[in-house]
């Protein structure tokens, strides 16, 4: 690596195995744009910060290469070229006060295994039971002449008598729905909210190397006072700039926004 740029070996590693730039960004979601970028040694067109490590790794990850020997490369390569912005690379060891941050991570995994159990139960078993309490309750409530199976009023009487379909019905388009899980590794100090399915879960300061998960069933909302601050992945996948460096942004996120794998390691 001492005579050769960083780009030309990760160009030279890429077109042996036969991969090309589309099929990376498709798989990474990384723009060619910055791909290229990153090839030909151009830093000046790259967002620099946490992005540039976080693209290195997800280029590795995608060509079978070792992501902590590549970035140590990386070091190597941005000492001897000044005109590399350089970032240290997150600490390995675990934080002085990993008792806290693992207990609040041991309650958001229990909650969040709560929360997805209860509404599985709820999707898989609801018609029935509410079925089971409409049905008792009609059955207490009717006329002594009224037919088998029907009701004056309430859910029943609206759904037309089949209060089961419709409700399958209603809920067939969440049935494809999968959890979204977010990774946000800050880069430089910045203010960012997160809003996950209408609430927010998060609202403060990061600071540089911090690393946050969040996870949400439909939407996630990132907000940064600093674009250039978050390297973002969201199911693993890589999620471009959500502005302009220097300057706030925010993106929302949806399972439209991930995109199917079609290339793997080579």
């Amino acid at each position: 690596m001492s005579s050769t740029r960083f780009g030309e070996h990760l160009k030279r590693e890429r077109e042996m195995r036969g991969v090309s730039l589309e099929e990376i960004s498709t798989a990474t979601r990384i723009s060619t744009r910055f791909l290229e970028a990153l090839e030909n040694d151009q830093w000046d067109q790259l967002p620099g910060g946490v992005f540039n490590r976080g693209f290195i790794r997800a280029v590795a990850r995608f060509l079978g290469l070792d992501e902590d020997t590549l970035i140590a490369e990386y070091d190597l390569f941005a000492k001897d070229n000044p005109e590399v912005p350089t970032l240290s690379e997150p600490p390995r060891e675990t934080p002085r006060n990993w008792r806290p941050v693992l207990g609040t991570i041991i309650v958001i995994i229990v909650a969040i295994a709560i929360i997805a159990g209860g509404w599985s139960i709820y999707r898989l078993y609801g018609n029935q039971i509410a079925l089971l309490f409409h049905g008792n309750s009609g059955a207490s409530s009717a006329p002594a002449n009224a037919t088998p199976g029907a009701t004056t009023d309430g859910p029943l009487a609206q759904g037309g008598g089949n209060p089961a379909g419709s409700a399958s019905s209603e809920e067939a388009p969440n049935q494809a729905d999968g959890p979204l899980d977010l990774k946000l590794e800050a880069g430089k100090p910045a203010d960012v909210k997160i809003v996950a399915d209408g609430k927010v879960v998060f609202d403060g300061h990061v600071n540089p190397n911090e690393i946050k998960r969040f996870a949400a069933q439909q939407k996630l909302e990132i907000t940064s006072s600093e674009s250039s601050a978050l390297f973002l992945e969201l199911n693993g996948q890589t999620v471009p700039p959500i502005g302009t460096p220097g300057q706030p942004g925010s993106i929302t996120l949806t399972q439209k926004d991930l995109k199917p794998s079609e290339g793997g390691s080579h």
